[in-house]
C-alpha cells in the first residue's frame, strides 16, 4: 500500500504521462526488473523523467531506414567521435529497409556490445558513461561501450617513491588500473570480479585474484563482505576499508593499502586478494599482517645482500619511535640508577632551570612537532617543506634559548620524527604516532612499570587481531620458522620457494627454479678438447 500511495502521489506530480511513472526518487521504491516500453516515444518519456534536470542528458533520434532509434548517453562521459565512427556512420550504411535490432548489431563491429531489458539496466549504463541504442518495437536495448570519462594520466608514484623498479602508479579510473595489472600477470587465470555498491552512487567495485592460487573461501569472503554493504555512496578506499575490517576499533590498519600496481602484483602471485574501487588512485590487498608495512618495495629490486642491513634498521626505526621518548620520560622521571653517571650529570644539567618536568616537555614538543608535520603537508608542495624544516629549527631553537625545553628534548623529538619517517606505509605510522602519546602519559605516571604493562597489552592486542582470518602476527604469532625468511630479512629469490603458509593457497610452490650454482670446472682432457 505504501507504494502504491507513493506512485499515485509521484503520478499526480506528473501529470499521469504514461512512460514516466517508473521514475521515483527513491530508489528503493524503483522497480529494477520494469522491462523497457516497446515505443521509442515513451521510453523518450520515461528517461526525461528519470533524468529530469541533468543537463548533460543527450538523446538524439536517428532515422535507420524507416526504423526510429533513440540513442542516449550523458555528455562528457563518452567519446563524440567513435558515436560518429562506429555507430552512426555503420547504421547509415545498412542496405535493408527497416532493419531490426539484430541486424543493426552486426554491422556495429568497433564498439563492445551487449543486450539490456529493464529500465534499471539502462540508468545504469548511462551513469556508467555508455551510450543506449533503443529501437521502435523493440523491448530490449543495445548499450555500446563508448566510455571516455576524464582520467589523469598515469604518472610515478608519490607516496611510495623507490629509486629503482616500476615507476607507474594506479590512478582514479578503475578499467585503467585493471589494464596495468593486466599488463604483469598475462594470464586468464588472473581474475577480475566487479559489482556496484551505492544506491546512489553505483560505485564500481572490483575483486582480483588469481584462480589456483588464492584461497576459495578467502574469495568468497571478500564477496560476501562487499555484498552485505548497503550505505548511499561509496567514494574512497577508506571507506570501504572501515565497512569491510575485521577490528573496526584498532589504531592498526588491518587491510594494506597501495598505489603501485607492482607491489599489487606481488601479493596476487602470493595468494592475497586485491579490493579496487573506481574514482581511488589507490588498491586495497587483503589480508594484511604486520609484516607488510614493514617492508618496501624497493627491498625487491635490490640486492638480498643489501635488503638485510635496511629491513632490520627499519624494524628498529619503527619501535625506537614508539617507545624512545617514553622511555626517556620514565627514566628521568623514576629509574635515574639506570643511565651512566657522566650521562646523567649530563642531562640533569640540561634540565637545571626548566620550569616544568620532563613529561609535559616531550608532550609539548611532540604536538609540536606534529602540527608543524601537519601544516607542511596541508600546505603547497613548493613551500611545504620548507615550512616544515624551517618552522622546526626555529621553533626548536627558540625553545631552548628561552629556557622552556631542553635541548636533549629537541634530539629526542627530532630523532623520534625521522624514525616514524622511515615507515614506508603512511596509513601504519598515523597509528604509531597516537600511541606514542599514551606510552608518555603513562610513562609519566607509572615509569618503566607501566611501559612494561602497556607493552604487553600491545603486543596481546596485535597478536588477537586478525584480517580476513589470518593471524595479523603471522609467522611470529604463530611462529613459523619457514616463513621467516621475509620478515627481518629478505632471502634470495632462488630459496623462496614457497608462497607464505598463513595464506593457504591452493598452489603453495611459487618457484621451482633450480638454485644457481658456479659452473662445474672441465677436466684437463676436456679442456684441450
Amino acid at each position: 500500500m505504501v507504494f502504491d500511495k507513493l506512485r499515485r502521489m509521484k503520478r499526480k506530480e506528473l501529470g499521469n504521462e504514461p512512460g514516466r511513472m517508473a521514475s521515483l526518487v527513491d530508489t528503493s521504491l524503483s522497480q529494477p526488473d520494469e522491462p523497457l516500453p516497446a515505443s521509442v516515444e515513451r521510453l523518450r518519456s520515461w528517461v526525461k523523467a528519470e533524468w529530469q534536470n541533468c543537463d548533460d542528458l543527450q538523446l538524439r533520434d536517428v532515422d535507420v531506414h524507416g526504423t526510429r532509434v533513440l540513442l542516449v548517453w550523458l555528455r562528457g562521459l563518452v567519446d563524440l567521435a567513435r558515436i560518429e565512427e562506429g555507430v552512426l556512420e555503420p547504421l547509415a550504411a545498412l542496405p535493408k529497409r527497416r532493419p531490426d535490432m539484430r541486424q543493426m548489431e552486426s554491422v556495429l563491429h568497433t564498439v563492445r556490445i551487449r543486450w539490456i531489458k529493464t529500465r534499471q539496466e539502462l540508468s545504469t549504463a548511462l551513469a556508467d558513461g555508455q551510450v543506449v541504442l533503443c529501437a521502435d518495437g523493440s523491448k530490449t536495448a543495445l548499450v555500446l561501450d563508448i566510455s571516455k570519462p576524464p582520467v589523469r594520466a598515469i604518472e610515478k608514484a608519490e607516496n611510495e617513491p623507490t629509486l629503482q623498479g616500476p615507476q607507474e602508479a594506479f590512478v582514479e579510473h578503475v578499467e585503467l588500473n585493471i589494464a596495468l595489472l593486466r599488463k604483469r600477470i598475462r594470464s586468464p587465470r588472473f581474475k577480475v570480479e566487479s559489482m556496484h555498491i551505492g544506491v546512489y552512487s553505483k560505485t564500481k567495485v572490483c575483486i582480483a585474484y588469481v584462480e589456483g592460487i588464492a584461497k576459495p573461501t578467502l574469495v568468497e569472503e571478500a564477496r560476501q563482505r562487499l555484498r552485505k554493504i548497503s550505505v548511499d555512496g561509496v567514494n574512497d578506499i577508506n571507506k570501504l576499508r572501515e565497512l569491510i575490517g575485521d577490528a573496526p576499533f584498532t589504531l592498526f590498519p588491518t587491510t594494506e593499502e597501495t598505489e603501485r600496481p607492482d607491489r599489487v602484483t606481488g601479493s596476487l602471485l602470493q595468494g592475497r586478494i586485491a579490493i579496487m574501487i573506481d574514482g581511488a588512485p589507490t588498491c586495497m590487498m587483503v589480508p594484511a599482517q604486520f609484516i607488510y608495512f614493514l617492508a618496501s618495495a624497493e627491498d625487491y629490486y635490490m640486492n638480498y645482500t643489501l635488503t638485510l642491513f635496511i629491513r632490520i634498521l627499519r624494524h628498529v626505526a619503527y619501535w625506537s619511535s614508539l617507545l624512545l621518548p617514553s622511555l626517556y620520560v620514565a627514566v628521568l622521571s623514576y629509574n635515574q640508577d639506570l643511565m651512566p653517571t657522566p650521562l646523567l650529570v649530563s642531562v640533569v644539567s640540561q634540565h637545571r632551570g626548566i620550569p616544568f618536568p620532563t613529561v609535559l616537555e616531550v608532550l609539548v614538543m611532540m604536538c609540536a612537532f606534529e602540527a608543524i608535520r601537519e601544516a607542511g603537508s596541508r600546505l603547497p608542495r613548493a613551500v611545504g617543506q620548507s615550512v616544515s624544516i624551517v618552522g622546526t629549527l626555529i621553533i626548536g631553537d627558540a625553545a631552548v634559548r628561552a629556557g622552556l625545553v631542553s635541548p636533549g628534548i629537541v634530539i629526542l623529538v627530532a630523532g623520534t620524527g625521522v624514525a616514524s619517517f622511515a615507515m614506508p606505509a603512511y596509513g601504519f605510522v598515523n597509528s604509531s604516532r597516537i600511541i606514542q602519546f599514551v606510552f608518555i602519559i603513562v610513562a609519566g605516571i607509572f615509569g618503566l612499570v607501566g611501559i612494561v604493562v602497556l607493552g604487553i597489552v600491545l603486543v596481546t592486542h596485535l597478536v588477537s587481531l586478525r584480517s580476513f582470518g589470518v593471524p595479523y602476527m603471522a609467522p611470529i604469532a604463530p611462529f613459523t620458522w619457514s616463513e621467516m625468511k621475509d620478515m627481518f630479512i629478505r632471502a634470495p629469490w632462488f630459496a623462496a620457494k614457497r608462497r607464505p603458509e598463513q595464506l593457504e593457497p591452493v598452489d603453495s610452490v611459487s618457484n621451482r627454479s633450480p638454485t644457481p650454482r658456479p659452473p662445474r670446472k672441465p677436466h684437463s682432457g676436456e679442456g684441450q678438447r
